[in-house]
């Protein structure tokens, strides 16, 4: 066998060129592993450092043109349209529903200019059922 294929060239065992280092040889340099580590961790905080500084000096031209920003009041029950009432302790529904069920259940105006009344659900639907159609309806 040749030195080539002792050492781990390309020989007889060593298909395709592989290589293989001799026993007791380290075949990482890992000053250059740690020194790639370090050197892109210190580019990493001066870029997060920078990035930093840019957004201060952006905020401050924008409160600047603009004024600054009004404060928002987190404990409202609504924020626009959105919700932020804990589901828990929530009670516009169960109001809501009450005063439907009264408008269902009750006799009242609906237009008073119009002469549009109300009646209670349950005799509306007894009174369609019957046969009976509000003026105007559609036969």
């Amino acid at each position: 066998m040749s030195d080539m294929g002792k050492k781990g060239g390309v020989g007889p065992g060593h298909e395709h060129g592989e290589f293989q280092a001799e026993a007791g040889t380290d075949v990482v340099d890992y000053g250059k592993v740690v020194g790639v580590g370090v050197a892109s961790l210190v580019i990493f905080a001066l870029a997060i450092t920078w990035a930093g500084y840019l957004m201060h000096w952006k905020v401050e031209e924008t409160q600047s043109k603009y004024g600054k920003a009004r404060e928002f009041d987190t404990h409202q029950e609504e924020i626009g349209i959105v919700d932020q009432v804990p589901f828990s302790i929530d009670k516009r529904l169960p109001k809501w529903r009450q005063a439907r069920k009264v408008e269902l259940e009750t006799y009242g105006w609906v237009d008073k200019s119009r002469g549009v009344v109300r009646i209670p659900i349950e005799e509306a639907m007894q009174k369609v059922a019957g046969g009976a159609m509000p003026a105007g309806a559609p036969r």
